[in-house]
């Protein structure tokens, strides 16, 4: 907050040129004609922000409408060809993406609004993603976006390795040397995804505490956004039998499910606020392929959400 002694700091707008570049995207979004970016505020909020407030609000959404047209100009459609949307679902996205000052969050508004109007596209775009979107940290979108290139890059080293081995059926035979070469390659191939995964997991949370890495893994769980895969899942889960030889009571003993949903929630994160054991996000070992592989996957509503927050080239 801003004092005679310390003032807020002004906010500079973009150029009038850039802003009337967004304009344009706005007006074809809203299927309407505004006066300039600094209108659509007022128009949607009405008198909710003073001058400063409004202006850094102005300054986001500007941001995310210029990369918006870039999004859609990569994907060959010109501004006056974009959809417009309705404006309940047009409210939240100016409404998120004009409070949001984070790089990576940033950068999903533009491409979840892009995607949203780009008469092509055929992915999904559930009126909900504004609001998960919303309630994501910018750590949250860091982990889900990790977790979608780890994703990708174990399902391209999986194929080179099927294309590899169909090579070697052909020509290949037990202890002959082109088998060597065929388990030559395999070494090299793994080598180079374990050297791959361990450098972005590096590059991207190198700066980021455990505790805070811990407490978004909790959040994405709360969400439904990742979850513990099933071969994970201890088993039996529940155990039946007789109660006093063949003739006994049919009983089911239900502690190993119970101790299962007990993890789980600790899991979700109630293991954070009792100071317990922190969410790893990666599996442990001492080899750089296993602490690169991520212990969680990503549900069907996570990879939907952020096929719908990526730029569609």
């Amino acid at each position: 907050m801003g004092t005679e002694l310390t003032p807020s700091p002004e906010v500079t707008l973009l150029k009038s040129e850039m802003e009337a570049a967004a304009a344009r995207v706005a007006e074809r979004a809203m299927n309407t004609t505004i006066d300039g970016v600094s209108g659509i505020l007022g128009d949607l909020f009405g008198g909710w922000f003073g001058d400063g407030l409004k202006q850094w609000r102005t300054r986001r959404l500007v941001d995310t409408l210029i990369k918006t047209k870039d999004h859609l100009e990569a994907a060959g459609i010109p501004i006056e060809n974009a959809k417009s949307l309705p404006m309940g679902e047009l409210y939240a996205i100016f409404e998120g993406c004009s409070k949001q000052e984070d790089a990576s969050l940033a950068d999903m508004w533009s491409a979840l609004l892009a995607n949203a109007m780009n008469p092509n596209n055929e992915k999904y775009i559930d009126p909900s993603f504004s609001r998960i979107l919303g309630n994501l940290s910018g750590l949250d979108a860091v982990i889900l976006n990790y977790m979608k290139e780890y994703e990708e890059n174990l399902t391209e080293i999986q194929q080179k390795h099927r294309e590899l081995s169909s090579e070697y059926r052909k020509v290949g035979k037990p202890n002959s040397e082109s088998a060597k070469v065929f388990q030559h390659k395999i070494s090299d191939l793994d080598k180079e995804f374990s050297k791959l995964t361990s450098g972005i997991y590096k590059s991207k949370f190198d700066g980021f505490s455990e505790e805070n890495i811990s407490y978004s893994i909790s959040n994405l769980l709360r969400t439904g956004l990742i979850y513990l895969p099933e071969d994970r899942i201890p088993e039996p889960l529940i155990q039946v039998g007789l109660l006093g030889g063949s003739r006994g009571q049919l009983v089911a003993d239900d502690r190993g499910l119970r101790l299962y949903l007990k993890q789980m929630r600790d899991l979700a994160g109630d293991a954070i606020e009792k100071r317990s054991t922190l969410q790893k996000l990666v599996i442990d070992g001492n080899s750089d392929w296993r602490y690169a592989a991520p212990i969680y996957s990503l549900s069907g509503l996570a990879k939907r959400f952020l096929a719908a927050c990526s730029a569609n080239r």
